[in-house]
Parts: structure tokens; sequence; C-alpha cells
């Protein structure tokens, strides 16, 4: 069976949201991962360090195997359901910060996750979610 999240949509969706942090100034990297949290692509741009790339990273993967944006992640970590389980106890490689996002298609199956690091967490939510939208009609 053919991997539904193809090299062509990773390298995309990560192409666009280097372009989109460019526009405003910024350098980060953008990291897609397949329905398993296995990178398919990552693009660091000039001057993002290792922070940069390990958060992309570790938000694609979170947003790919929960199904949920980062975002959503980290109000579900904060929650008092949480407080006694907390994440890094469930999987030591979830991070509950804003930047990532699930790719999920049109019948709603997850097939992979893109994450987003070296700005804020709010501006690397939105460039996420720029490059999400850039595969939209690839995805189905």
């Amino acid at each position: 069976m053919r991997e539904p999240l193809t090299y062509e949509i990773a390298t995309a969706a990560a192409e666009h949201g280097i372009a989109r942090a460019r526009q405003d100034g910024r350098a980060v990297c953008v990291v897609v991962v397949n329905r398993s949290g296995i990178i398919k692509t990552l693009l660091a741009d000039d001057g993002v360090g290792v922070l940069g790339v390990e958060t992309a990273r570790r938000k694609a993967y979170t947003s790919a195997v929960s199904g949920k944006t980062t975002a959503q992640f980290a109000a579900f970590a904060a929650s008092p359901t949480m407080q006694h389980s907390p994440v890094h106890l469930v999987d030591a490689e979830l991070l509950p910060v804003a930047g990532g996002v699930p790719i999920v298609t049109a019948d709603g199956e997850v097939i992979g996750g893109i994450g987003v690091g070296g700005a804020d967490d709010i501006t690397d939510g939105a460039i996420a979610g720029d490059a999400l939208d850039s595969i939209s009609e690839l995805v189905g």
C-alpha cells in the first residue's frame, strides 16, 4: 500500500512554510511527518538553531500521533485530568506548544503532521496553518 502522504506533498508544505515565514522576515524550520511521526521532509532556513529544528520535529510528531493541533494538545495537557499523568510520562516526544497541525484527509484520516519552530508559538502556528492550507487540494 502506498503511503497517502507523499514526498511531493510533504515538500510542498515545507517549502510553503519557509516562504511564508520569509515574507514576515522570520527564519523557521518546517518538519512534515507521516501518520507514525516519521520525518518525510525537514527544511531549516538559514539561521535556525537546534531548538527550532527540534521543536518543529516534535510539534509535527505531536500533531500526527494525537490528531490535534499542538495548541489543542497543550490545552488538554494543562487540563486537571492530565495533572495526574503528565504528557511527558506518556510519550517523551509529545510537545504541548502551539505550532503543529495534523494533516487530515477529507474523510477524516490523519495522514501526518506539520510542525514549525523558530519563531514564537503564535507565529509558528500561523505558518503551520498556512502550510497546511497550501496542500489542501493535494491531500483531498
